[in-house]
């Protein structure tokens, strides 16, 4: 993507209306919401239903839990873990029973689609680097090398490729390469930071966060980096969005009240609803779809 294209307001309406992937007006629920908290006075993980009622929390530790992903059939939480300096893969049940520790050390971890695998962020000699790992902490590798740094790294919906964030040409942008590290793509080439990617379930759009407008907003793109929709607007911080499994809703956090709280809204930008609501941090959500009975 060579430059963003500006459009009348009703061009863009139309634009974003037709990238939306189900009906704007009363979705359906899609599973439950994970996400981090400190309003307790420390960072742990939490849960609630997907219009931000029954919020639960689900861990209790004097480390810092953060950046909690569902599993695909949503029966296990995967999460990272802070203590004395080191962050470690931890994997629990969504109700926070059967919490294991996992040998491995890194951060924003997310599920393959056949969830077997986590691909995630490690720093690697001063660098920050993306690596996969099964769920048992076996199989490690290393995908890239390039001394920059690669962060919030996310598998686009075949399995087969991954996406993140790097700035490895001056500025923040978004890639993709094969999960096997090879064949590696530049989307987006813009003078802004792109940062937080993540594919629409059909493969077909990016959601992600940008301050190319002057503020961190939300915007949405076509997989190979073309027409680019803005989402939100409000001059405040707009980050870490992610698709709902059904691909009709985007979960998100912001800080338009003062402090981060998570939000989401339709495919198109539209009905935006506040699911927290306190003067702690909430942060980093993450759809757990329903697991199966």
């Amino acid at each position: 993507m060579k430059r963003l294209l500006y459009v009348p307001a009703l061009v863009l309406l139309l634009i974003c209306l037709a990238f939306a992937s189900g009906s704007c007006t009363d979705p359906p629920a899609e599973g439950t919401i994970l996400f981090d908290s400190n309003r307790d006075g420390n960072w742990e993980i939490y849960r609630m239903a997907s219009d931000g009622t029954e919020q639960i929390r689900l861990t209790h530790h004097p480390g810092i839990d953060f950046s909690p992903t569902g599993s695909p059939d949503g029966a296990l939480v995967a999460f990272s873990r802070r203590t004395s300096g080191v962050n470690q893969l931890y994997i629990m049940k969504p109700d926070g029973q059967n919490l294991q520790p996992v040998d491995v050390v890194g951060g924003q971890f997310v599920w393959s689609p056949d969830g077997t695998r986590l691909v995630f962020a490690a720093h690697i000699d001063g660098n920050a680097e993306i690596c996969v790992v099964h769920a048992d902490g076996t199989g490690y590798r290393q995908l890239t090398d390039n001394g920059c740094g690669n962060f919030e790294p996310t598998w686009l919906p075949d399995g087969q490729h991954i996406g993140w964030s790097s700035d490895m040409s001056g500025n923040a942008d978004i890639y993709v390469m094969r999960s096997d590290g090879t064949d590696l793509a530049q989307i987006t080439d813009d003078a802004s930071t792109e940062a937080y990617p993540n594919w629409s379930p059909d493969g077909s759009l990016i959601v992600f966060c940008s301050d190319r407008s002057g503020a961190w907003e939300i915007h949405v793109m076509d997989a190979d980096g073309g027409t680019v929709c803005q989402l939100t607007d409000t001059g405040q911080f707009n980050g870490a969005p992610r698709w709902s499994p059904d691909g009709t809703r985007i979960a998100f956090q912001s800080d338009r009240d003062g402090d981060n709280e998570i939000y989401v809204m339709n495919a198109d930008g539209s009905d935006v609803q506040q699911l927290t609501d306190n003067r702690a941090e909430d942060a980093h959500p993450c759809w757990l779809p329903r697991s199966d009975p």
